[in-house]
């Protein structure tokens, strides 16, 4: 997946490649190696130096730990992005997929519930971490296509949402 970040007016690049040895990064010309140690702490190697890293998120910002060094970021999310999923399902709104293969931890909705924009569905695990899916649209629940416990592509959705019509 590619990001693009904005710092002090500089766009910088960033692609994100999750590997079966785990996640690796790479910022221009640097190649991170990204490794879960557990909830919100991450092992991060580069060029032969380790560094653990800490990251929490609260009200739309990333707080993130690096050597005692405090960076807060803004989590500025695009509607086309909320649902998670692959970029290529990130148009459809009335579609929930996984943000990548994992695990169904827990569904936070029923069929025929009414869901508000950004609201939290499922949570699925993927290379031992915990990702919430929100909604990229108000609705109601049509169909759930997983149980709590199943795995879970990102080629078929979650959940199917009913759009309430504007």
């Amino acid at each position: 997946m590619n990001y693009e970040f904005k710092y002090k007016d500089e766009k910088i690049e960033t692609v994100v490649a999750v590997t079966k040895d785990g996640t690796v990064v790479t910022i221009g010309d640097n190649l991170y190696k990204v490794n879960p140690l557990s909830a919100g702490k991450f092992l991060i190697e580069s060029n032969g130096i380790k560094k653990t890293v800490c990251c929490v998120v609260k009200d739309g910002r990333a707080f993130v730990d690096v050597d005692a060094v405090l960076l807060e970021l803004n989590l500025a999310m695009q509607d086309d992005s909320v649902s998670g999923g692959a970029d290529a399902h990130a148009g459809e709104k009335d579609k929930v997929f996984a943000p990548m293969p994992g695990k169904i931890v827990k569904l936070l909705v029923n069929e025929g519930d009414a869901v508000e924009e950004r609201q939290p569905l499922v949570i699925v695990e993927a290379m031992k971490m915990e990702n919430q899916v929100n909604s990229a649209a108000k609705g109601k629940v049509k169909k759930i296509n997983f149980k709590a416990g199943e795995q879970v592509g990102t080629e078929k959705p979650i959940i199917e949402l009913e759009l309430e019509e504007k």
